[in-house]
């Protein structure tokens, strides 16, 4: 599918930036896609003027049909995006039964999901997890927001990072997954 240009200014000087969105990625066709994803560089765009190296999320449909993996990113959707999907009439014949769908409204939940996916974890397990674990985790941390709490996968370990989404020093703290619970 070819890409639409879309045009936006630079937030830092105001310059036009021409911006390729992709609004279908299917990783068997595309496989770099998935590690530009997964690496942050996906959304990415520098200003052609000032250098300034800008984040632009918009709708993207990420499929990967080795995993059954479908996740619809939807950044700035209305409050009942999940309730028209939920609506549309699929036919049966077209939806394999353990094909996973989500919907997630920014690039980082993209990457948590995506990573799920490939250490073969069921993400609605790390979520009724991570739902366990907030009230513990909010004694420490009392300014988090519910998208600071995310799972990664790294050197063979999976676990939960706290990264605040506010907090300009970067800081995290990670939590090993317990596996009994």
């Amino acid at each position: 599918m070819a890409a639409e240009i879309i045009e936006l200014n630079c937030p830092n000087c105001g310059a036009v930036i021409k911006v390729r969105m992709n609004e279908f990625v299917d990783v068997s066709e595309d496989p770099q896609y998935k590690e530009s994803i997964i690496e942050g560089d996906f959304f990415l765009n520098t200003c052609p003027d000032c250098g300034e190296t800008v984040l632009i999320e918009y709708p993207l449909m990420y499929t990967d049909p080795a995993r059954k993996l479908n996740v619809y990113l939807a950044p700035d959707h209305e409050e009942d995006l999940l309730d028209q999907m939920n609506s549309l009439d699929i036919p049966d014949m077209d939806t394999d039964p353990d094909a996973i769908f989500r919907v997630v409204a920014d690039g980082v939940q993209l990457v948590e999901k995506i990573l799920l996916a490939e250490t073969g974890r069921d993400d609605r397990i790390i979520e009724l997890y991570k739902f366990v674990i907030w009230d513990q985790v909010l004694e420490e941390w009392p300014d988090l927001e519910p998208g600071d709490l995310l799972y990664m996968f790294d050197d063979e370990e999976d676990y939960l990072v706290i990264w605040p989404s506010d907090n300009g020093n970067d800081e995290k703290l990670t939590i090993p997954l317990d596996e009994e619970m």
